[in-house]
């Protein structure tokens, strides 16, 4: 249960954190004159967002891999 809410952490964290920097891009192309490709943004930002989450949830498991005697 403990690693199920770790997940969940983890998942919303990265969610605010791509939430946040999608808005500051998206106003900052809006305020130059710049149209953005909604469909090629979501799509990088969903590879990014899967791949630090990932990472985050691998290093904060990480020690607990070998106290609990699962691999």
């Amino acid at each position: 249960m403990k690693r199920f809410l770790k997940g969940a952490v983890v998942v919303v964290g990265v969610m605010i954190v791509m939430v946040i920097i999608n808005i500051i891009i998206n106003t900052v192309c809006k305020n130059n004159g710049i149209e953005l490709n909604s469909t090629v943004m979501d799509m990088a930002f969903l590879g990014i967002g899967i791949l630090s989450g990932l990472l985050i949830y691998e290093s904060w498991t990480k020690n607990e891999k070998g106290q609990d005697g699962r691999n």
